[in-house]
């Protein structure tokens, strides 16, 4: 009698750790884990702000790709056209679009107005389109519309974006700082071999699916690199390790040798 009785609270316990205790252990850790991500993207969209003010407030990489798909979804004429509440940009109330020199079209953002907001470039890509803005060059990927990538050139400082995380390249360090999984501080790597390296927390892991230096086919070699990827766990970093090759080879092929010229150094359109 005792022993049954004994047999049935063993499987009362193990029941209840089953139904109730481990249930809420994994409901604390996904909350643990939003909160943990919701930092980094945070930290990342301050990094954004402060290393690329000329960018604000109009030029976020995940706007601009709802602007490019609008855009290479409408008809393309030679004649001058105002295109009303243009998407991507929602303080603009009017896009005068006109056609510019070398298949580009001059797109100005008017607000309600009239007043002028912005004016930058626009152009097909073999990735989907790039825009221009002063001497810096957005190329937006929207081969896979799940995962779009948009790259941002400048002779100063570079980017690259996708919803999973951010990579940055700039002069501050000489060797790359990216994410690191395990940590919300700044450290150290026995691979760095410059003391000015340092890591960045971020959302999501480094772009070709270890590290910064691997795609910057676009830009003249020249100052560091960097991200700031990260927490977001195993999923999304395993998603970007997934398109390194069409990321490698996109660059290599698309922009450098169609921008290597007109990039470096250069300001005209």
């Amino acid at each position: 009698m005792d022993g049954g009785m004994g047999g049935f609270l063993i499987f009362a316990v193990i029941l209840f750790v089953f139904i109730v205790v481990l249930p809420i252990r994994k409901a604390l850790k996904r909350r643990r884990d939003a909160q943990d991500t919701e930092k980094v993207r945070g930290k990342n969209e301050a990094l954004f702000r402060s290393m690329f003010p000329e960018l604000q407030p109009y030029f976020h990489p995940e706007r601009l790709v709802e602007f490019a798909i609008a855009r290479l979804g409408r008809s393309w004429s030679v004649k001058p056209a105002r295109w009303e509440n243009p998407p991507g940009f929602p303080a603009a109330a009017v896009a005068e679009i006109k056609a510019d020199e070398r298949d580009r079209e001059r797109i100005r953002l008017l607000d309600t107005a009239g007043k002028l907001l912005v004016d930058f470039t626009f152009e097909k890509h073999a990735e989907g389109g790039a825009l221009r803005v002063g001497k810096g060059k957005f190329t937006v990927d929207i081969r896979k519309p799940p995962q779009p990538r948009v790259r941002y050139w400048h002779p100063d400082r570079e980017f690259k974006w996708s919803p999973s995380g951010w990579v940055f390249k700039t002069p501050v360090a000489d060797e790359p700082f990216e994410s690191s999984s395990s940590s919300s501080s700044f450290s150290g790597s026995s691979a760095d071999s410059s003391p000015a390296a340092a890591r960045f927390v971020g959302l999501g892991g480094a772009f070709d699916g270890g590290g910064a230096s691997a795609g910057w086919d676009d830009a003249p070699p020249r100052g560091s690199t960097g991200s700031a990827g990260g927490e977001a766990g195993s999923g999304a970093a395993g998603g970007l390790a997934s398109d390194a090759t069409g990321d490698s080879t996109g660059d290599s092929t698309g922009d450098s040798t169609g921008d290597s010229t007109g990039e470096a150094g250069s300001t005209a359109y």
